[in-house]
């Protein structure tokens, strides 16, 4: 019962009644009128550079549960996620403009138009929900943010790496 107490309160606080202990960056803080900033310092939107969380299941998101997997594992994924984060993204974004990167958010889900405003899905589907090809072309089209885009393709590339991998040492 101590236990679920604990955890309860733990995770209350953050998660519910005080979002801002999810992330609490720094940067964003020092230079609250700065783009470049929050892309740099925002632990929700951004790097996440000067960031710091006092929430376990932000601290732990990347590796489900820090305290359970083995050393090495961690650290695969650990240098993964820097390489990605850190060394991928922002030459994607500020080195190479890929995909006309500087439109969109630099992290974000949401889909979008060629402007940068958020894509009218709705507007170019039928009532059964299919994809209406006149209204596509007028409305033109749909791009990710640069960061949605380059994780998505790795995921795709993962899996083909995992396949190939165990063809190549396990298949007979």
């Amino acid at each position: 019962m101590i236990a679920f107490i604990c955890s309860f309160a733990w995770y209350i606080l953050p998660g519910y009644l005080i979002p801002v202990f999810q992330s609490i960056a720094l940067v964003c803080y020092i230079f609250p009128k700065s783009v470049l900033a929050h892309q740099i310092g925002s632990g929700m939107q951004g790097l996440g550079i000067g960031a710091i969380s006092l929430d376990w299941s932000t601290i732990a998101a990347y590796n489900g549960n820090p305290l359970v997997s083995p050393f090495f594992a961690i650290v695969n994924i650990a240098v993964g996620y820097f390489a990605v984060m850190y060394v991928i993204m922002p030459l994607s974004y500020w080195g190479m403009n890929l995909y006309n990167a500087k439109t969109f958010p630099f992290f974000s889900s949401h889909l979008f138009n060629g402007r940068g405003e958020g894509y009218n899905v709705s507007g170019i589907v039928n009532d059964k929900f299919e994809l209406d090809i006149p209204a596509y072309a007028k409305e033109g089209h749909i791009y990710l943010s640069t960061f949605f885009a380059v994780t998505y393709g790795l995921g795709f590339a993962a899996v083909v790496a995992t396949l190939s991998h165990v063809i190549l040492f396990n298949g007979r």
